[in-house]
C-alpha cells in the first residue's frame, strides 16, 4: 500500500492524497483519492491507479472524497478504464459526480454515487 500526498500550494490545510490498497479475496484493489485532482498531482494519482491495477483486470477508483477534479484527471480515469475495469465512487451530492457523467466517463467505466 503506498499513499501519494502532495501539498497545497497555497499552504491550506487541505491536501491531495491518493493511497493505492491491494485487492483482497473478492475485493478488487482500489484507489482512495481525496482533496483536489489537477494536472499538478495528476502524475501522482496516474501512478496510484497504475499500482492498484497492475496486477489485476479491475480496479476501484474510491472519489467520495474528492473535492475537485479537472480534466486531466478524468482523463487519467479514462485510460485507466481502456486498461482495465474500473469502478468509480463518488458521492451523489458532489461536483465531481456530474463533472464524470458529463465527460462520459460512465459509458467506459462503472460510476456508483453513494
Amino acid at each position: 500500500m503506498a499513499e501519494h500526498t502532495v501539498p497545497d500550494d497555497a499552504g491550506r490545510d487541505a491536501q491531495a492524497r491518493f493511497e493505492a490498497i491491494p485487492g483482497t479475496g473478492q475485493q478488487p484493489p482500489t484507489v482512495r483519492a481525496a482533496g483536489d485532482i489537477d494536472l499538478i498531482n495528476v502524475d501522482q494519482f496516474r501512478a496510484a491507479l497504475d499500482e492498484a491495477g497492475a496486477a489485476a483486470g479491475e480496479i476501484t477508483a474510491d472519489m467520495t472524497a474528492v473535492t475537485y477534479c479537472d480534466s486531466a484527471a478524468i482523463h487519467a480515469l479514462f485510460t485507466a478504464a481502456r486498461q482495465r475495469r474500473l469502478t468509480v465512487v463518488v458521492g451523489a451530492a458532489s461536483p465531481v459526480t456530474t463533472m464524470l457523467k458529463l465527460a462520459g466517463l460512465d459509458h467506459v467505466a462503472t460510476v456508483v454515487t453513494e
